[in-house]
């Protein structure tokens, strides 16, 4: 919804239409022929190319087939029992396929492309399946703080703010946050606070008591750690295995972007 110079825009298939919308970005499947094309790639190269890009779109349909699905059907079972172990999980499972997956397949064919060796394919695309996921969370995250890029952003009155705070919670969504929160508060505090977001709040003093009772309990900054945990272990490991080089900074510069915006 951003356009050039962060001017809020309407969204594509506002201005176009599902229709036309979906269909391109169905077209969009195909672009991958003009990488396999690519000088000098091995019969062998070319299938593991296309292996991969299939395994791209499969996860990345199937998370976003779970994520529509919700995770409603576990929070019965995190609020009696507080343990929200298994919500937490699946909630990254849905992030695992929905964006990480695609993240870190697409990563890997690069890498394979350009003649890394099996090591560093499996670095760089586990690097990216690590930044999928913290990108995710952090977008739970930023649902419920808003998004700026820099102080100028803060100043902006609630008309100009880059994200809606809370929509997620308007929308009834059990988000990592949510999930978090099952572990943290008593019995009473949990069976409100779901009772509250199944409930698709739409006024603002309502979210902002949702948000203010999940930053209480420090559910919000436990995303916020794991999001960078992700990042940083994943680095350690591309780090050693990647030579130093322009390319190896930008990507240890948008790992920090996706988890410090």
């Amino acid at each position: 919804r951003l356009g050039l110079y962060r001017i809020p825009q309407l969204c594509a298939h506002h201005i176009h239409g599902e229709a036309i919308c979906i269909n391109a970005g169905t077209a969009a499947y195909f672009m991958c022929e003009h990488l396999i094309k690519a000088p000098g790639l091995t019969a062998e190269t070319l299938n593991k190319v296309y292996q991969l890009y299939f395994s791209c779109l499969r996860g990345g349909h199937a998370g976003q087939a779970l994520d529509i699905h919700g995770l409603d059907y576990l929070m019965p079972q995190a609020v009696e029992s507080g343990d929200s172990s298994l919500l937490e999980e699946r909630s990254l499972a849905i992030h695992m396929l929905k964006t990480a997956v695609p993240a870190g397949t697409l990563a890997r064919m690069g890498a394979l492309v350009g003649g890394g060796s099996n090591e560093q394919v499996e670095a760089v695309g586990r690097y990216f399946e690590s930044v999928g996921l913290a990108f995710q969370i952090m977008d739970d995250v930023l649902n419920l703080r808003g998004l700026y890029f820099g102080r100028a952003d803060k100043k902006m009155d609630e008309k100009k703010k880059m994200k809606t705070l809370g929509e997620d919670i308007m929308a009834g969504k059990v988000t990592m946050p949510v999930a978090k929160a099952m572990s943290r508060m008593s019995k009473e505090a949990r069976e409100k606070l779901w009772n509250t977001v199944k409930a698709k709040p739409q006024d603002a003093e309502t979210v902002n008591a949702v948000i203010a009772d999940l930053e209480s309990v420090g559910a919000i900054d436990a995303c916020v750690e794991q999001a960078n945990k992700l990042v940083e272990d994943a680095w350690d490991k591309l780090d050693a295995a990647v030579p130093d080089s322009f390319s190896k900074m930008m990507l240890r510069s948008f790992g920090w972007f996706v988890v410090r915006r």
